[in-house]
């Protein structure tokens, strides 16, 4: 089995990224686990993991980078052990996740697709309705190895000896990582590129179908966690296609609400205005305070003179409700209104019988 570095799909989006931002195209190498160096192949050595194995590829690409594209993609030694220890802290937490023991399986097993029930459902009331695809409850085998991806689906007589096709699922902790590679192997067993099934659920309205089933299935990390890795495994930046998909929809409710009363085409705020569209136009404007502020002190200050008057004569200090209303209507209308005449006398004009 010819084993290629684009066949573990996190080293080659991190390589493909670390090559573009260099300027240098990304070439796709054999990789060798054999003892000793085999010739024209990236040689990686036995490893102890899958995760393991990832690592080596993509320490010894960049090792051998001016060999394989041209050219030495990190040369600062500092950023280069910096981006490697990262790597590998992430790398970590796909086999332990927050366990400090990994437990390893022992024999092989096999299971069907259905007993996976988050990819399943996935699969079976979102993916191939929309695709129209009938679903297939395929065979997954469960076990060990440092040569193959964490999940990857085998055609019918691409391995040797099996007489059926499968997904072999590597056996980690990190079950979210687990299951997001699963769903794209998944995808490309029922005949459809991951990348174009993923691409058209975040740009359109499937995805909210498609994270409420994650938010049900998993908690909020986890659900994080399950997305970034399906954007990085297929080297798209699914987040971005979203915003402009959430940009396009309130741009379009704006214009779908600016024309929805004929001749005011000022009044949309009658649909009522989220929040994403306010929060451009706040910040650190002062002026309004700064406006109002004379009126608001001059207000309190005649309110504490009326409270003193009234504790001098004896009275409750404090102010009636109807007379702090006088007070404010000096402010709040445009005629002076004689504090001498009550209320039914002040609106009788007003009113019609």
């Amino acid at each position: 089995m010819n084993t290629k570095v684009s066949d573990f799909r996190i080293a080659e989006a991190v390589l493909t990224k670390i090559c573009n931002d260099c300027n240098a195209p990304f070439r796709d190498v054999s990789v060798s686990f054999s003892k000793t160096p085999e010739p024209n192949s990236l040689h990686i050595g036995p490893t102890k993991n899958v995760a393991h194995t990832i690592y080596k590829i993509i320490s010894e690409y960049l090792k051998e980078s001016e060999k394989i594209v041209g050219q030495q993609l990190v040369v600062d030694p500092k950023l280069h052990d910096e981006l490697l220890f990262s790597i590998a802290a992430n790398l970590r937490t796909f086999i332990y996740k927050d366990n400090r023991i990994y437990t390893p399986i022992k024999q092989p097993h096999l299971i069907r697709l259905y007993q996976k029930p988050l990819v399943w459902i996935l699969m079976k009331d979102l993916v191939c309705p929309v695709f129209d695809k009938e679903i297939k409850n395929l065979r997954i085998v469960c076990g060990e190895s440092d040569e193959i991806d964490i999940a990857k689906f085998y055609d019918l007589g691409e391995w040797e000896g099996a007489s059926y096709p499968f997904i072999f699922i590597n056996n980690i902790d990190n079950l979210p990582v687990q299951n997001a590679f699963l769903l794209l192997e998944a995808i490309k067993a029922h005949g459809l590129s991951p990348t174009e099934v993923m691409k058209k659920i975040y740009q359109t309205d499937l995805y909210d179908r498609y994270k409420n089933l994650l938010e049900v299935a998993l908690d909020e990390e986890e659900a994080t966690d399950f997305e970034c890795t399906v954007a990085v495994s297929i080297s798209e930046k699914l987040f971005d296609l979203r915003a402009r998909k959430v940009a396009k929809s309130e741009k379009d409710f704006v214009k779908m609400a600016q024309n929805a009363v004929p001749g005011l085409p000022n009044q949309w705020w009658m649909l009522g205005v989220i929040e994403k569209m306010m929060e451009p136009t706040r910040g650190s404007d002062w002026s309004v305070y700064e406006g109002l502020q004379p009126y608001v002190e001059q207000f309190w200050n005649t309110v504490e003179e009326v409270k003193q008057k009234r504790a001098k004569s004896g009275k409750d200090p404090g102010v009636p409700f109807d007379l702090l209303l006088r007070l404010k209507s000096k402010q709040t209308v445009d005629y002076k209104a004689d504090p001498t005449i009550t209320y039914q006398g002040l609106l009788s004009s007003d009113r019609i019988w």
